[in-house]
Formats: structure tokens, C-alpha cells, sequence
């Protein structure tokens, strides 16, 4: 991974991250250094993106004090793995040239997959064209109950578009069912991995219920059984390919960082299937291993969340996320209301009164009103988010205004 030295901030949850981004890439000039494509898979690995749960991006990006969110990672890696792609196939080209070409790629995907892109202002620019799609791409799931299973396995399938934007290329625009069919290969290759497990988890039973259940994949999961064998994997001659394909899978199979019998000899199979050596399963198996127990403080790689603790738990980093990315408008309008300042100083060392509480709830309110992106805490249901605010408003931090505002040279 290199690190940009430019101590610029770009907040890719706002319009203009894009402009902003190849800014920053050109200021710190920034390169991507891979000697091969295999490197350049090797990084998205270590960084979590082929399993769905980005920790960094491909280039590291100074952000002042305030962190990324692991969709916003995502989502940043997604654009630097489509900037790889294109600028080895035309070195001589700009980051312009490249928007364009993404927006066609995603407009002819578009035909295949009828909800992939949001409806689009004919007057937006490339740019805001390709942030809304990018947007729609990266969907974290809420919660894993009551959710159709493809949802779930949304950003572990991203390393997918970067396979069709490289087919696309290499193919002079030619993407004909490719998408689809190494969408289904991937999740039928899953489906049977998890069928193999001896000793299945909660959130294993949970994806097993979920696509037999499926509507879209029916004709792939149910009264299957579980062989390699129905699968047609010489479509897939492609290194990248079949890394992605195994690396998958053993995603499917983990549980405890061990591998059963049952499991190995699913992952040999698949290699043999693959036309790999039986080695690349046990190296695929490691560097997952690896990449959990580096990260484990951060990630809850397929485990089984009771909806409330869930809840609490992404609602604390929305609420958090929002304070430091509105700390300066939201410090001024607290500065003027001597009361509730009083009030908030008070309730971190004791417990307010019904009357207090309901002078905190009102003012809060009428800050809301004044911060936009802050408007979350009136929908209904929002004053479940306030203990949350009260909580991490002492941890603001500085932040920008514009974020993705380009400064003038």
C-alpha cells in the first residue's frame, strides 16, 4: 500500500468525492504499485475488499482526524481498483477519459441488471454520474434478518464489477451474459460450500434458508446436490478469476478459523475444478485467516448479531460519523444555548431529571433544524439515537465544512 503524504480531507459520503479524490492523487502523485495483476489482487486482499469488508484503501488517504467508514472504504477502493484496470490497458489516457469509459461500462451493465443505476439528472456531471452508481453499488445491509441473501453478500461481490470492467475492455465492450454468469458460479460455488460444513453457525443456516428462498436463484439451489461437478468453470480462465472464485468459497466455509476434513476436501476439489494446485486452497484459507485475526477488533466477519445489538451498534458509528463531520456547526449552535450546555455537562455525571430531559430533547431538536445531515435524529424512532449524541458530542473533533471542496491554487 502506498500512502499519500497530502494532508487534504475528502469525504466520499458527499457529492464531488471524485473530483476531489483524483485532486488529491495528483497533488500527493500518488501511483498504484503493482509489478502485476496478481500484486495488485494480493493488496484488495489484505485490505478486505474480496470479502466484503474494507479495513484500508488500495492508497492510503490522509483524512485529518476523521475516519473512513468501512463503506466509504469500500466504496473508495472500488473506484481505485476500476482506475488500475483502465490505466494498464491505456496508460496514456486521463482520469476523464476513464469516468466516461466507467459510465459507459456501468450503463451497458445497466441493461443486463435493469436496478443496478439510480435514475441519473441528464445535466449531472460524469463525475456525480458515476458517485451516484457507486453509491447504489455499496448497500450495507442493516440487519441480516428478513433480507433477500444476495443483499447480504452485496459488498463481497464487488471485486465482480472490476472482473466485467476488465472483460469489457478486453472484449471491446462486449460483456454479453459474462456478469451473470460468474455471478451465479460465485454463489452456487458458496452455497455448496456451505452445505459441506459439518458443524454449521447460526448466520450459516440463516444464508442456507436464504437461497434456497430465492426467487432469482431458485433453479441453482434447490433439490441440489452439492456437487462441483454441475458447475461449468471452464468459463473462467482467468487468474483473477479463479483467485476470486476460491477466495470466495473460503469465505463460505469459514467459522472458527479451522479447517474441518469436509471443508478441505471441498476447497481441494474446487482447485482441481479450477484447474489450480491443491496448495492455492490451503494459501487461500491463510490469508483469510490472517486477514481476521489482524482484524478482528474491527470486523465481525459472519457472525450471528441480535438485531438490537446490531442496531445500537451501527447507530453508535452513524451518530459518532455525524458529530465529527458537523463538529464546527454544531459547536456554534450549542455555544448559544447556555442551558442546554448546562444540561449536557450535567448528564455526564448524573441522571436528569423527566423535565430536564424534555428541555434537552427540544433544543436538540431546534439544532437539528439548522444541521441538515443531522435531520436523522427527527425522523421517528430518532430520539432512540439522542443518548447517543449526548454520549459522543464531548469527542467532537475538527472538521470541514465542504469537504470536497478542491482549494483554489
Amino acid at each position: 500500500m502506498q500512502k499519500s503524504t497530502t494532508n487534504y480531507f475528502m469525504n466520499p459520503s458527499s457529492s464531488g468525492w471524485i473530483d476531489k479524490y483524483i485532486f488529491i492523487l495528483g497533488k500527493s502523485k500518488a501511483n498504484f504499485p503493482f509489478n502485476t495483476e496478481i500484486d495488485f489482487y494480493d493488496n484488495l486482499r489484505k485490505n478486505g475488499f474480496i470479502y466484503g469488508f474494507s479495513v484500508n484503501t488500495l492508497i492510503e488517504i490522509e483524512t485529518v482526524s476523521v475516519e473512513l467508514t468501512e463503506e466509504e472504504i469500500a466504496k473508495v477502493n472500488l473506484l481505485q481498483a476500476f482506475f488500475f484496470v483502465y490505466f494498464k490497458h491505456f496508460p496514456n489516457s486521463n482520469y476523464n477519459e476513464c469516468i466516461i469509459h466507467l459510465n459507459l461500462f456501468y450503463s451497458k451493465l445497466n441493461e443486463q441488471k435493469r436496478s443496478l443505476l439510480p435514475k441519473l439528472n441528464f445535466k449531472s456531471s460524469e463525475s456525480r454520474k458515476l458517485e451516484l452508481t457507486l453509491a447504489k453499488r455499496i448497500e450495507k445491509n442493516k440487519s441480516v434478518e428478513k433480507q433477500n441473501f444476495d443483499h447480504i453478500m452485496t459488498n463481497a461481490l464487488l471485486f465482480l464489477d472490476v472482473l466485467a470492467y476488465q472483460k469489457f475492455i478486453k472484449t471491446n465492450q462486449q460483456l454479453n451474459n459474462y456478469p451473470q454468469l460468474l455471478e451465479e458460479t460465485l454463489l452456487q460455488t458458496c452455497f455448496f460450500g456451505l452445505l459441506t460444513k459439518t458443524e454449521k453457525t447460526k448466520y450459516d443456516l440463516l444464508l442456507i434458508d436464504m437461497f434456497e428462498a430465492s426467487t432469482h436463484y431458485s433453479k441453482y439451489f434447490k433439490n441440489s446436490k452439492a456437487a462441483l461437478e454441475q458447475i461449468d468453470f471452464s468459463l473462467f480462465t482467468d487468474i483473477l478469476e479463479k483467485f476470486y472464485i476460491l477466495d470466495l468459497a473460503s469465505l463460505a466455509v469459514w467459522s472458527d478459523l479451522q479447517l474441518e476434513f469436509s471443508e478441505k476436501e471441498f476447497l481441494n476439489n474446487l482447485c482441481k475444478e479450477l484447474e489450480l494446485d491443491e496448495t492455492f486452497a490451503t494459501t487461500s484459507f491463510k490469508n483469510l485467516k490472517s486477514f481476521v485475526e489482524e482484524n478482528e477488533s474491527t470486523i465481525n466477519l459472519f457472525q450471528y448479531t441480535h438485531p438490537v445489538k446490531q442496531f445500537y451498534k451501527q447507530s453508535s458509528k452513524l451518530v459518532k460519523l455525524l458529530i465529527l463531520r458537523n463538529k464546527n456547526r454544531l459547536s456554534k449552535e450549542l455555544s448559544q444555548s447556555k442551558e442546554l450546555m448546562r444540561l449536557l455537562g450535567k448528564s455526564t455525571f448524573t441522571e436528569l431529571s423527566k423535565e430536564e430531559k424534555n428541555v434537552v430533547k427540544e433544543q436538540l431538536y431546534d439544532i437539528f433544524k439548522t444541521v441538515p445531515s443531522l435531520t436523522i435524529f427527527l425522523l421517528p424512532g430518532g430520539t432512540l439515537l439522542l443518548p447517543l449524541l449526548i454520549k459522543f458530542i464531548p469527542q467532537l473533533l475538527p472538521s470541514a465544512f465542504d469537504d470536497n471542496k478542491i482549494p483554489k491554487k
